[in-house]
This record gives C-alpha cells, structure tokens and sequence, in this order.
C-alpha cells in the first residue's frame, strides 16, 4: 500500500507541470463568438420547448445574456451567465473578429433585439415562435462565420 501511495505521489509531480491549461492556446475571437452562439442557440431551442412563459422568458434570458456579455447594457443578471468562460458576449467578439465575423455579427445583433422583445411578450405561443426565429437566426450567425 505504502508503494502505490508513494508512486502516486511521484506521478502526480512528474505530470504537474503538463496539467495545467496555461500551456494551451487561448481561443481567438471567433472561436469565443462561436461557442457562445452554440450555447445560445441550445438555450434559445430549450426557450421555444418550453411549456411555460417563465421557461421561455428563461432560456430566452440566457440567449440573449450570451449574445450581449456581462458587459452590456442589456445583459440582465437575473437570467445568470451560461456563457461565462466562453468569451466576451458573441457581440463583442464577432466586433472583434474583424471581416471574418462581420456578415454573423449583423444577423446576431438582430438576434439581440429579437431576443429582447421575446423577453417583453405576454403570450405563450408568440414567445415560443419568437424563440424558434431566435434560434434559427443564431444557427444563421454559425453558418455566416467565414
């Protein structure tokens, strides 16, 4: 038993210097934006299935908070950060992307305004198919990324 602790303890220093991420390369801007549309994406299809307006209101809330960032006028911390660690807010990151962004940026920064008024609908059914046009143009946004 005594060996296997020791020879544990000797791998885990011989292997210290390999485990840490701050050998690997950070993501590009780009890489940032699509990671957070992904996300957003995934949450603006668990806002349309929802069966309730809170579940929408929700998922939409999680959308938009990773389109925007925290940074943003519009980012609303009620809704949390599901995007925290992916970037800046794909605004922000397709903005810095450059030309490579540039035609996913226009269609996302409409996605934020869509996302926006989804959040401010009384209605469950018009919610639902504002959040399924939400996350058809955040799948518009991946495929415009050149």
């Amino acid at each position: 038993m005594r060996i296997v602790v020791i020879s544990l303890a000797a791998l885990a220093l011989i292997l210290a210097p390999y485990s840490t991420r701050s050998s690997a390369a950070p993501m590009s801007p780009l890489d940032q934006a699509k990671a957070e549309l992904n996300t957003a994406k995934t949450h603006a299809g668990f806002a349309a299935a929802s069966d309730s307006l809170n579940g929408v209101y929700q998922h939409t809330g999680h959308a938009v908070n990773c389109l925007v960032g925290p940074t943003e006028r519009r980012f609303d911390k009620k809704w949390g950060n599901v995007c925290e660690g992916q970037g800046n807010g794909a605004l922000k990151d397709l903005k810095t992307a450059g030309a490579k962004g540039a035609a996913a940026l226009k269609i996302s920064e409409d996605a934020a305004k869509l996302g926006v008024n989804v959040l401010g609908m009384k209605d469950l059914a018009a919610a639902q198919t504002g959040a399924k046009k939400l996350g058809g143009m955040l799948d518009d946004a991946l495929k415009a990324i050149k």
